[in-house]
């Protein structure tokens, strides 16, 4: 076994045999809803952060 895998493997623990994967899978809408709902927070927060560096840097 790789020394990634391993690694990979202890952090995250097995992988979810083929017959698992149906039941984890989420649907486009649901995925959509859960997924576009991070990347908006986290535009947001880098240009919240963005501009307290440049304020921080005009100070």
């Amino acid at each position: 076994m790789y020394p990634h895998r391993y690694i990979k493997q202890r952090l995250l623990g097995r992988p979810l045999p083929n017959s698992a994967f149906v039941e984890e899978r989420l649907s486009n809408p649901a995925a959509l809803a859960v997924l576009s709902s991070n990347a908006l927070s986290s535009v947001a927060y880098a240009t919240e952060e963005i501009l307290l560096v440049l304020v921080l840097a005009g100070s």
